[in-house]
Order: structure tokens, then sequence, then C-alpha cells
């Protein structure tokens, strides 16, 4: 497929915005959107970070929702671990008391700078005229900008295997489009690049089940590869299939987070 529905931009704008969620534009990639200085600081704090943990991938199987370790880890809780979970669990109480802790962290970790995801957010809610804000699925304020570190290259490849989908898996949460924003603060020499498939999205009232069984590779078309450079910025629809091409040596780290638009246009995030 051609690049010409990936939109290269200098800053986000609101028409871009639009074409996005329009599905006129397959994905926007802003070039050297973090800083690379704050980008290597944040690297060498994520990568060595005492609560560095798996980030699992949530496989929809009828009721149940199973976890899945393709490589990835993470510096603060995901919701997905909460699903299924009761409120008195040890996991929906991890997440929501850690949600704005980890955020804090993060933007005193760059300080007397900017962190990179408090710039997105801010320029986001200016720039959209709806507003974008952290969501609050339950009442309570929710974690956005987690990082993401991927350093065991040996299981980079079950990320490029299989194409997969991100969907909110709560039917309550009402939305008409789920997206996601990567920062790209360190991306390997080779390999590591974001691979999208333009083919219709999953439905936003369906729940997502993504099987390891489907030949997705055999069934989609040719794909477009975007080979992301420290410091960029790529926004694209999760309810598309997408993956990460393996890489065999050093890391790659990214802070992440979803965007879900309400049915009166306004923004949430979270992780």
């Amino acid at each position: 497929m051609s690049c010409e529905k990936i939109l290269v931009l200098d800053s986000l704008d609101e028409n871009s915005l639009n074409k996005l969620f329009s599905g006129e534009a397959l994905a926007i990639h802003i070039k050297k959107y973090a800083d690379k200085e704050i980008s290597n600081k944040l690297t060498n704090y994520f990568i060595q970070h005492p609560k560095l943990e798996c980030h699992p991938h949530d496989l929809k199987k009828e009721d149940k929702t199973v976890l899945v370790d393709y490589g990835v880890d993470r510096v603060g809780v995901s919701y997905n671990t909460t699903f299924g979970q009761a409120k008195e669990s040890e996991n929906y109480k991890k997440y929501f008391e850690g949600a704005l802790p980890a955020i804090r962290e993060v933007r005193n970790t760059c300080a007397p700078y900017l962190a990179p995801f408090d710039k997105f957010r801010l320029e986001l809610d200016e720039m959209w005229s709806p507003g974008a804000s952290i969501a609050n699925f339950e009442g309570r304020k929710m974690h956005a900008g987690i990082a993401r570190v991927m350093k065991r290259p040996e299981l980079s490849y079950s990320v490029e295997k299989q194409p997969h989908f991100d969907g909110l898996q709560q039917k309550e949460v009402k939305l008409i489009g789920q997206y996601s924003v990567n920062i790209y603060i360190y991306m390997p020499e080779i390999g590591g690049e974001l691979e999208l498939w333009d083919v219709p999205a999953i439905p936003i009232e369906n729940l997502i089940e993504d099987s390891s069984e489907c030949d997705w590779r055999g069934i989609l078309p040719i794909s477009t590869i975007i080979r992301p450079e420290q410091g960029d910025l790529i926004m694209f629809n999760t309810r598309k299939p997408h993956a990460i091409r393996s890489f065999s040596a050093s890391y790659r780290v990214t802070l992440q987070s979803f965007i879900g638009v309400l049915p009166n246009k306004h923004l949430m995030l979270w992780n």
C-alpha cells in the first residue's frame, strides 16, 4: 500500500486528527516530537526501574480475559489487569492507587523540562475543540502515558509473528473509536518498526477476541511499515491489525496511551 495515508507532520492539528478518526488517514507521524536529551534520560530511567514488570496483552476468550507475555515490559500498571476483577481485588487497588503517582514520577524525572507525554496531553486538549483529558471510566483518574519497554529481543518475534488488535473490554464505557499514541524514546538500530494494515476496523461495539491460532498474516493484505526514529510520535487506530517488527539486539522504549473518542467527541486517555 502507498504511504499516502500516513500523515507526516511537524505538529498535531485538528484537521489531521479528523482524518485519522474518519479512516481517511491510516496514521499520524510527527518527527522529533520528544527532545533527544529527555528521551535518553527517560530511557535509562525506565530500563533500570525497580518496578519494571511484564506488560501482558489481553486476549478475550468468551467470558474470560487471558493475559499473554509478548516480550513487552512496563513501568506502571495497565487497566487490562483489572478486567474481570472485583473492586476489592489487589489488581484493581494497585491500578487506581498507582495511576497518578506514576504520572507524577515521570514528570518529576523530567523536571525542570516538560515530560513528553505531558506535552502531548496539553497540546491535544488545546488543539482538539471538544477537549481531551485523562480518562475516569469508573469515576477515578486513570493512568496515561505508560512506559513500554522491550529489552528481551529474543521474545520480540512474538509481536511480529501475530498481528493483534487492542480494544477496551468494557461494554459499559461508550466510545465511538479507540486509538493509540506512541512516543518513541529509544529504538534499536535495526528492527522494531511499526506495521499497520489498512483494513476496516473492528466495530467499536464488538469485543476484541484476538486468537493466537488465527493466521492473520495469511488473511491480511500487504502491510505498511513505519520506521520511527528516537523522539517520533505515531497515532493509529488500535482496532485495526498492527504489529511490531522483531529485533535482535538492544531495546525499544515507548511512552504509550490509548485514546478513546466519546460520543460528544471528547477524548479520554488511559492505559
